[in-house]
């Protein structure tokens, strides 16, 4: 099933995520999961201040997964559909196919800050890594229990630590980059409704859990123990996470009736005037986090790309 019916390899030589001791990912992105987001994303959204504007791009995909922003270059994006990658040079304005191939299903994609960036991409079936700025890939050998990833995250603070979401099987954690997992000791009640996953780093973590049903969930020790968060079902399914990597209490969430954010760990909320009716995919750049990208999915395989270079304040048409 596609993102947006639920809102709405190149090289295939086996290898690690891990390499000369370093893990690749870093930032996020986004995922997604299951069923009847289509009604979802278009129902009508709650009364918030809007701002009106046209979006930075409409991008046309079988799905919408992940967008990402390379570290070193401010207007370097990748954007994650069901079938590949896509690239913009241009802070999302224009777009050129990096991978174009059915079942390439890049639900999270992760970029580590190397030269040349390390990335790592996951999804339904699919986990691959490429070490030349995503030119060329390689299926990543693991220990997980089913390849279908639907959400991957990278503790910020140790790169070498990832949690993910395996579909059907519950949470599970990494600290060789990869090589080897172990189910979370913490799994909440609702991890069967997990759409997406964000990292705050520290030590222990701190995650957060989104879900399409069950409100926002967090751990402060690593996924030990989870609790759920103030979460309003007013504000609708939780479709995309992203933690600001320079204040980590600062929390941004997608959901089928907008953007919003919280500045003290998601305790309480605010609705940003983002154009969108929905976000279902949301992104900060890592080095400039006030720099963030969102998609509302406007009908089946299409989306309006909106943008904003103040932390969701104003929203403009132009990077």
């Amino acid at each position: 099933m596609t993102h947006s019916e639920q809102i709405h390899r190149n090289n295939s030589s086996q290898t690690t995520l891990y390499r000369q001791r370093a893990l690749l990912p870093a930032a996020a992105l986004v995922l997604f999961m299951l069923g009847g987001l289509a009604l979802l994303l278009w129902r009508t959204p709650m009364p918030a201040a809007r701002q009106q504007g046209l979006p930075l791009a409409t991008l046309s995909a079988g799905d919408f997964h992940a967008l990402a922003f390379l570290p070193d270059k401010e207007e370097v994006v990748l954007f994650g559909h069901h079938n590949g990658i896509m690239r913009s040079d241009d802070g999302g304005r224009t777009w050129t196919t990096l991978i174009e191939q059915r079942g390439f299903d890049a639900m999270s994609i992760l970029v580590r800050d190397t030269v040349p960036p390390q990335i790592a991409v996951a999804g339904h079936h699919i986990f691959q890594a490429s070490w030349d700025g995503g030119q060329t890939w390689q299926s990543v050998s693991h220990s997980l229990p089913s390849n279908d990833i639907h959400a991957l995250v990278m503790n910020p603070d140790r790169p070498e630590q990832l949690t993910v979401y395996v579909a059907g099987e519950g949470l599970f954690s990494s600290f060789d980059g990869g090589r080897s997992w172990d189910r979370l000791a913490g799994q909440p009640a609702v991890v069967k409704d997990t759409m997406t996953l964000a990292s705050a780093g520290g030590d222990p973590e701190t995650l957060y859990l989104g879900t399409l049903r069950s409100g926002l969930w967090r751990s402060q020790d690593g996924g030990v123990t989870w609790a759920e968060l103030g979460w309003d079902s007013q504000f609708g399914s939780i479709l995309a996470l992203a933690v600001d990597p320079l204040a980590r209490t600062t929390l941004y969430v997608g959901t089928n009736r907008g953007l919003f954010k919280s500045t003290d760990g998601g305790n309480t909320w605010t609705q940003l005037p983002y154009p969108g009716q929905n976000a279902a995919v949301v992104a900060l750049h890592p080095r400039k986090p006030a720099t963030l990208l969102a998609i509302s999915v406007t009908s089946e395989g299409m989306g309006s790309l909106y943008r904003s270079d103040d932390g969701g304040r104003s929203w403009s048409d132009a990077p």
